[in-house]
């Protein structure tokens, strides 16, 4: 993680204080607060943040329940059950692989594209208001940060 951790006498581990000033802690905990802030803000939507992932990841295209697992981080019988409850609210349809007819593939429906739209929104909103205390160019600075990390990272998260 990061050298504090050792700091501060050498023998065994350090105080809290500069546990919790790392950068792994910091993430997390901002995680965890961002998550929070993502679920309260699609309540009003009927979506779930997971269910928001799977919904942009496709866009208008047509994607196999297979690639959304490889694209969504998310496990297989969690892909399943996100895919049951946004056919339910009627946000995508399972139809026949064009390129497999044994296969079924994932599309959203035109309603599933309208709420996404709108929970785009609301979204730009919430993270608006929780970066609120960093200028535009820490905005950017951050998010330009956190996109390499994420390139780099991505098959581990």
């Amino acid at each position: 993680m990061h050298s504090d951790l050792t700091e501060g006498g050498g023998e065994g581990m350090a105080d809290a204080g500069s546990f919790t000033e790392t950068t792994g802690f910091l993430l997390h905990r901002l995680g965890v607060g961002v998550d929070r802030v993502i679920e309260r803000t699609l309540a009003p939507l009927d979506l779930r943040g997971r269910e928001l992932r799977v919904l942009a990841l496709l866009g208008s295209d047509v994607r196999s329940q297979a690639e959304l697992v490889a694209l969504s981080g998310l496990d297989r019988t969690t892909m399943v059950a996100v895919i049951d409850r946004l056919e339910e609210l009627g946000l995508v349809e399972r139809r026949p692989d064009p390129a497999d007819r044994r296969k079924r593939a994932v599309v959203a429906t035109s309603v599933g594209a309208a709420r996404l739209t709108d929970a785009g929104r609301l979204l730009d909103q919430a993270e608006a208001d929780f970066l609120e205390p960093l200028t535009a160019r820490q905005q950017g600075d951050l998010n330009a940060l956190l996109r390499k990390l994420f390139a780099v990272r991505r098959p581990e998260c």
